[in-house]
């Protein structure tokens, strides 16, 4: 008796286990990305974003905190400056624990691996191939630092 109820238990749990891996996501194609960035200074990372990016400012608010939205290309950034923040304590923020890199998908890799140092955008790692289940990509810092992945579609 107590074989078969382990038995029922077993097939219970292998039928659960391949129902999960059957479900499907929350979401279909995502068509955009979206980034948000506490900065030390705003207009110096609005002009960044900007100019590197070719993205355009579509919300500004100066109440105590200021926030800039930027969007582009199915790229939507969110710089925020807020007076009490504080600067990361490690140089390096892979090193940290939470988000260490944002990253989004562009359609067209390799032109975009030509045009960001023609902006005046440095490659920090990378570009890397396209490769068994991996994307090709990149990694770029904006101006304060922050990680930037960048994926080809």
């Amino acid at each position: 008796m107590k074989s078969f109820i382990l038995t029922i238990c077993l097939v219970a749990a292998l039928v659960s286990q391949s129902e999960s891996k059957e479900r499907p996501q929350p979401f279909k194609a995502l068509t955009g990305a979206f980034l948000a960035v506490s900065v030390q200074n705003i207009a110096e990372s609005t002009r960044w974003y900007s100019e590197k990016l070719g993205l355009s400012v579509v919300f500004e608010a100066h109440d105590g905190i200021d926030v800039t939205v930027l969007e582009g290309g199915g790229l939507l950034v969110e710089l925020m400056r807020d007076p009490s923040a504080q600067p990361p304590n490690v140089s390096r923020p892979e090193l940290a624990h939470g988000i260490f890199k944002a990253g989004f998908f562009v359609k067209d890799f390799e032109s975009t691996v030509k045009e960001l140092p023609a902006r005046g955008v440095p490659i920090a790692f990378g570009p890397f191939p396209a490769h068994d289940n991996q994307r090709a990509n990149l990694i770029i810092r904006d101006n304060a630092g922050n990680l930037i992945q960048i994926f080809g579609d």
